[in-house]
């Protein structure tokens, strides 16, 4: 996926890279992993054969959406979580590097995991495997959510954090709507009367009291396979110190009963139902910037991000 927020190093960077964190061994050789839409990947190789994964952060001064600030340090502290938590299949972090002295930007160099994704080989599969998998997904997912933060909020920008939900998620809410003001984005719906919706909805956000890890982003590009069990799950850069009801398999456009039934989840109260519309109305904002923000080839995530938002605004007044 062409991107204008992918950072793509030159050889003798990346043989940089390897020297200092890997010497004596050598960069043998590498390739683009193209299936991410925000930071460039590779698969690096070492002269030992061993192959790593190493993700590189956007440029700096490219234009980015408030809540993509800072995300790789979020990610790395969120695998970091949940491999002190046990039981969490994750890539291991071998090193972090946030100092500029090689790249302008900070990179991390991880695990290669066994297997493919599932977005990648899910034709291999039959559809009782595929059930399985997301069970066990759901399983795994409920794990996450079971890691105790220190506050609500975004990992990596304190400004963004703080010890109430409601005014937290606001806050968070309110920087999306301000990001496609400043990119003349129009999201076709009203901004001030959906804060006003936000405001009579209040006291249902109280319900959440603890903040959790919360994935976030757990699409099948993301779920690891290898002979139809699960190896591990990657990109943690949007993790999110909140409600584990954001989690991207509990949202309207992927709600998926394998996965519940795999996490335990059978039904929602009408406060739960009432939350999760609004954590589909906050993800649909989001997608409906990245176009503007990325310069993707065509507006079709744009397209269909709006027409949603459209519609998930109509459940508010009902």
């Amino acid at each position: 996926m062409e991107s204008l927020t992918k950072n793509r190093q030159n050889e003798e960077t990346l043989r940089r890279m390897v020297g200092r964190f890997f010497h004596p061994l050598e960069l043998q050789s590498y390739k683009e992993l193209t299936e991410g839409y925000f930071n460039v990947a590779y698969e690096v190789t070492l002269s030992s054969g061993e192959a790593v994964i190493l993700k590189v952060a956007p440029a700096e001064g490219v234009r980015v959406m408030t809540y993509e600030r800072n995300i790789m340090c979020a990610e790395v502290q969120a695998m970091e979580m949940a491999l002190e938590h046990g039981g969490i299949p994750v890539p291991k972090v071998l090193v972090y590097d946030d100092s500029h002295t090689i790249c302008e930007s900070p990179y991390f160099f991880m695990e290669k995991l066994k297997g493919s994704s599932l977005h990648e080989i899910k034709d291999a599969f039959t559809q009782e495997q595929i059930n399985d998998i997301y069970k066990e997904t759901g399983r795994i997912n409920k794990e996450i959510n079971r890691i105790a933060c220190p506050c609500f909020g975004y990992p990596g920008q304190p400004e963004f954090q703080g010890k109430d939900w409601y005014m937290v998620f606001r806050r968070m809410l309110k920087a999306g709507i301000s990001d496609a003001r400043q990119g003349n984005v129009d999201l076709k719906i009203p901004q001030d009367e959906l804060l006003r919706y936000l405001e009579w909805d209040k006291d249902i956000f109280a319900e959440v009291t603890e903040p959790r890890l919360v994935h976030w982003d757990l699409w099948d590009g993301n779920i690891f396979v290898s002979d139809g069990v699960i190896t591990g799950l990657i990109d943690w850069e949007r993790c999110i110190w909140g409600d584990p009801l954001l989690e991207v398999s509990f949202r309207i456009h992927s709600d998926n009963p394998f996965f519940r039934k795999g996490y335990g989840m059978k039904a929602f109260t009408k406060s739960q139902e009432r939350r999760s519309l609004w954590y589909d109305i906050y993800l649909f904002i989001l997608v409906a910037l990245e176009c503007e923000y990325r310069k993707y080839e065509t507006m079709d995530m744009y397209q269909w991000a709006t027409h949603m938002l459209a519609e998930l605004f109509k459940k508010l007044g009902e």
